[in-house]
């Protein structure tokens, strides 16, 4: 999940963690880490690698705004659709109102980020 260099530093100074601990620069883009044996996010707490699984998000209250957002995603044409890769997709509806404006802000943000680096 890209995320930007704000929700980073919110993310270390609620959790204490150290940047590199839970995300990784992939392509110029902050991305968040996958837990090496869950595969599943580094704040979502599993001990497993099932779909299925049962988890929960260790920082929902200031989870990223991508995190927010999904599983919705932007396609070619920059358009809200529901992600191919989510495993529950049936459970959700068409994208909200108003979801391409956000992930395009998103979006626009992190590819400033990375430039200019």
């Amino acid at each position: 999940m890209p995320i930007t260099k704000a929700e980073a530093s919110r993310l270390s100074r609620r959790t204490g963690m150290k940047q590199h601990d839970f995300s990784i620069v992939n392509d110029g883009v902050l991305t968040l880490l996958n837990n090496a044996e869950t595969r599943a996010c580094v704040f979502l707490l599993t001990d497993s690698a099932d779909v299925n699984a049962e988890g929960m998000c260790s920082v929902y209250e200031i989870r990223p705004k991508g995190c927010q957002t999904y599983p919705y995603v932007l396609n070619t044409d920059d358009v809200a659709v529901l992600d191919d890769g989510c495993p529950h997709r049936s459970q959700f509806g068409l994208p909200p109102e108003g979801t391409a404006t956000v992930l395009l802000n998103l979006e626009e943000r992190i590819v400033r980020e990375g430039s200019s680096d």
